[in-house]
C-alpha cells in the first residue's frame, strides 16, 4: 500500500500496524491507541493525526476529536487583530519574527519542521481572512515568518510582528506588536479548556470532529462542507 492508502480507512491503518509499516509514525500509533479505548482525543502540538482512518475509529468508538496545534503566542495576537483589521482596512504584507529557546524553538531550527510551523502560521488567516471571496484584498497577502532558535530565553519567547496596513484611499500604515511571553504559561489553560469542552462533548452524545472548538487551534480539524470556528464565540 502507498502511505495515502495506509491513512485512508482503519482497515488498512490496522494492517499496516501489524506490519509495522513506517508510514505510521509513533505519534499516530499514540492517537490510535487513544482513540481506540474511547478516550478523549486532542492535538496540542503534533499535526499527523488528521487523517480519514483515524476519524472513522472515532466514529465508531463515539470518541470526540478537536484540532491540531495550539493557538498561543504569536498565532493567538494575529486572530485577536486580524478580524478587526478584515472590518476596517486591508493587509499588504505581514513579517513575523519569533524568538525561542525551548525544545520548540529547537525543533524548528530544522527546516522541515519551520515549513509545517509557517504553513500553519498562515493557514489561520486564511481562515479569518477568506482571500478566495476577497482576492483583491488578501489574494496576495506577504506572509515572512522567521523563527529565531536562542537557547538562553529557555521557555520565554518573543514575538515581533509587523503589519503594513492599505487604509481609506489607499493610505499605508504599519502596526508593530512586540509579545513576550512564555509558552506553558498560554498553553496549560487552554489544554484545559478542551479537555473540559471534550467530556462535555462525549457526556452529551457528541463524537467524532468538534468543529466548535476550532477556534483554539492553529490547523482545524474539520469535516468536509463545514467551516471551522476561527474566533471565540463565547467567553
Amino acid at each position: 500500500m502507498t502511505e495515502s492508502e495506509v491513512h485512508q480507512s482503519i482497515k488498512n491503518f490496522e494492517r499496516a500496524l501489524e506490519e509495522n509499516d513506517p508510514a505510521i509514525p509513533s505519534s499516530m500509533v499514540y492517537a490510535y491507541a487513544a482513540i481506540r479505548m474511547g478516550f478523549l482525543r486532542q492535538r496540542c502540538a503534533d499535526l499527523t493525526a488528521d487523517i480519514p482512518a483515524l476519524v472513522e475509529l472515532a466514529a465508531r468508538t463515539k470518541s470526540p476529536l478537536a484540532g491540531k496545534d495550539l493557538k498561543t503566542g504569536q498565532t493567538l495576537i494575529k486572530t485577536i487583530i486580524a478580524p478587526g483589521l478584515k472590518a476596517g482596512c486591508s493587509r499588504r504584507r505581514l513579517v513575523l519574527n519569533n524568538i525561542l529557546g525551548n525544545r520548540d524553538g529547537e525543533v524548528l531550527d530544522d527546516p522541515e519542521s519551520f515549513k509545517t510551523k509557517e504553513e500553519s502560521k498562515k493557514s489561520v488567516l486564511d481562515y479569518i481572512l477568506q482571500p478566495q471571496l476577497y482576492p483583491d484584498l488578501y489574494g496576495h497577502l506577504c506572509h515572512v515568518v522567521r523563527i529565531n532558535y536562542y537557547p538562553p530565553r529557555g521557555d520565554n519567547k518573543e514575538g515581533w510582528d509587523n503589519i503594513d496596513l492599505v487604509g481609506w484611499l489607499g493610505y499605508p500604515m504599519q502596526l508593530k506588536i512586540n509579545f513576550l511571553c512564555r509558552d506553558s504559561i498560554l498553553a496549560a489553560p487552554i489544554v484545559l479548556d478542551v479537555a473540559l469542552f471534550l467530556d462535555l462533548a462525549r457526556r452529551a452524545g457528541m463524537h467524532g470532529i468538534q468543529e466548535w472548538l476550532s477556534f483554539y487551534f492553529k490547523s482545524p480539524v474539520h469535516a468536509p462542507g463545514l467551516y471551522p470556528s476561527t474566533i471565540c464565540s463565547f467567553s
